[in-house]
């Protein structure tokens, strides 16, 4: 029987065979085994093939443990993307590990608690952020050695014994993404193998990837996207193609990395997109090779991306929808550019899922309607690791025929169904936001506000008269300067929580309980800033004298 017989131009993707993969271990191991001459992996200046990346991953795997890891223990991988990390990622899978994917500009406190809720086992460090790593582990650096961890040697990769895979179920922990909390403990995302491999293939079905596709690796290891590439890719025998988070910075030279290796498919999140078409100088470039554009975690701005898809006409564009606990769960294939003023639909549910919309009661609600809505599906995460009162509040058990039931996951999303089945995003039932397609939780990053020496009260919102920049507004008597702010944040938050801007006022308002009232607060502001715009002649009021108790 065919494994994922897809054709394209008469011809079938994939070997006839009468298995397949059970885990994400084997999805390499196959692969390698099938085409090992295949190109799996390209970047700056390394080209490896299935065959290789296969025999680098066994080599790490062995040596992982030999430093003592088990199946089921934690690998952390703590360092920014290349060609290494992406063969540590599969390593911790092949020793039957949980890979945890650290994002590598974490500040050292916030590494710390995350560190200590997970217990790794072993880590990969660079010299950077071997410095920022607070457990006495085996650690394995890139690069020099550092002083003060018990290294493994990274040029165990050139040679050495190659042992065979751990032996995995697929409803055993694969990997763990990692987001912010409110409360300042992280939660981390579990996705079994059942659940990543599941994914893995139907994103490899859905967007037709075979084996002369070359994928863009837009999103870092600890970001969700980063998982098309990890995994489909492998379903597919596809290449995947390194984007570095420092060339990111430089949307010229990402271009120009696209016509020179003939990508065909790209995958994030629109804000860098959105950077791509301002300063890409993709009309500069011959990007014909390009045949399919995936967007998701924000909402691109329709303006722009029919702009985008005008520049890129050969290139299909999908808008993809799911939380990092699904995976994906829905898409919508563009079939024209989009008018300025369309709101673009994130469409329908794809195969083996399952999707209701709920009113505040919980109550399922048919036919055309808005709601929050609720998942289930078979790529849906275990749950939160180490968290069973979160879990309990996300996942919706319901009772089935024959005293069975049926888990949803709670998506804290506000959608629209339209009478045709299609479904649009409204917002979030929560106070939850994505900042260029990060998850960032508003009560995070007032927390850290609040903590600062001389701050009273906080406030953190979206401003969606500033492209949704993300804004602070702390109560204080004391003359604080902005920029002393944003650098003490800086040492607490990751880069997309820290705030663009952050008003200083005497006195926030507040509800009748004493809460802080936000809402209150981004509508002062906002006036504020309004009135010292449009007052000719004369500077206008800051913030602080406009923001006041009501």
């Amino acid at each position: 029987m065919p494994w994922l017989s897809e054709v394209r131009n008469g011809h079938d993707h994939f070997s006839e065979r009468m298995t397949r993969p059970h885990n994400l271990s084997d999805l390499l191991l196959d692969r390698s085994q099938r085409d090992p001459s295949s190109l799996a992996l390209v970047d700056a200046d390394t080209r490896l093939t299935y065959g290789e990346v296969a025999t680098m991953v066994g080599r790490l795997s062995t040596q992982i443990r030999h430093e003592g890891v088990r199946p089921g223990d934690r690998v952390a991988v703590f360092a920014p993307k290349s060609t290494n990390t992406f063969v540590a990622m599969h390593a911790a899978l092949h020793a039957g590990a949980i890979a945890v994917p650290i994002n590598a500009m974490t500040p050292a406190d916030a590494v710390e608690r995350l560190a200590r809720d997970l217990n790794p086992r072993a880590v990969v460090l660079t010299a950077d952020t071997a410095e920022r790593w607070p457990l006495d582990v085996s650690s394995l650096t890139i690069g020099s050695p550092v002083d003060g961890h018990r290294l493994l040697d990274w040029t165990c990769l050139e040679s050495g014994d190659v042992d065979g895979p751990a032996n995995r179920l697929g409803s055993d922990p694969a990997y763990l993404i990692s987001t912010s909390g409110s409360t300042g403990v992280p939660k981390s995302i579990v996705h079994t193998h059942s659940s990543g491999l599941r994914y893995a293939e139907l994103a490899a079905e859905c967007y037709d990837l075979g084996p002369d596709d070359r994928m863009a690796s837009v999103a870092p290891f600890h970001f969700d996207q980063s998982t098309f590439e990890l995994y489909s890719s492998m379903v597919a025998g596809a290449a995947v193609v390194l984007i570095s988070e420092i060339l990111l910075r430089f949307p010229a030279s990402v271009s120009g990395l696209l016509e020179r290796e003939a990508v065909t498919t790209w995958y994030s999140v629109p804000t860098i997109l959105r950077q791509l078409l301002e300063r890409g100088a993709i009309e500069e470039r011959d990007l014909s090779a390009l045949r399919w554009v995936l967007f998701g975690g924000e909402v691109f701005p329709p303006a722009q991306l029919r702009r985008l898809m005008e520049m890129l006409p050969s290139a299909r564009f999908s808008n993809v929808y799911g939380p990092a606990e699904v995976n994906q769960c829905m898409f919508h294939h563009l079939e024209t550019p989009p008018d300025d003023e369309a709101n673009i639909p994130i469409g329908r549910p794809w195969a083996d899922t399952d999707l209701r919309i709920v009113d505040r009661e919980g109550s399922a609600l048919s036919g055309a309607c808005r709601g929050e809505l609720h998942v289930r599906s078979s790529t849906t995460m275990a749950g939160y690791w180490n968290r069973p009162d979160v879990n309990r509040s996300v996942f919706d058990e319901r009772q089935e025929v024959g005293g069975l039931t049926s888990r949803w996951y709670r998506t804290g999303d506000l959608v629209e169904r339209d009478v045709d089945g299609v479904m649009y995003f409204l917002g979030r039932v929560d106070r939850q936001v994505k900042v260029r397609g990060v998850r960032i939780e508003l009560e995070a990053v007032e927390m850290a506000l609040g903590a600062l020496d001389g701050i009273t009260g906080s406030a953190a919102y979206l401003d969606p008269l500033a492209d949704n920049t993300l804004v602070g507004v702390v109560e204080s008597d004391a003359t604080i300067a902005e920029s002393d702010i944003l650098i003490s944040l800086a040492n607490v938050l990751v880069n997309e929580s820290i705030p663009s801007r952050v008003v200083v006022v005497p006195r926030l308002p507040r509800t009748t309980s004493g809460k802080v009232d936000v809402n209150r607060a981004a509508a002062l502001v906002t006036a504020s800033i309004d009135a010292d715009t449009t007052t000719p002649g004369a500077p206008g009021p800051k913030a602080s004298d406009q923001v006041s108790p009501t």
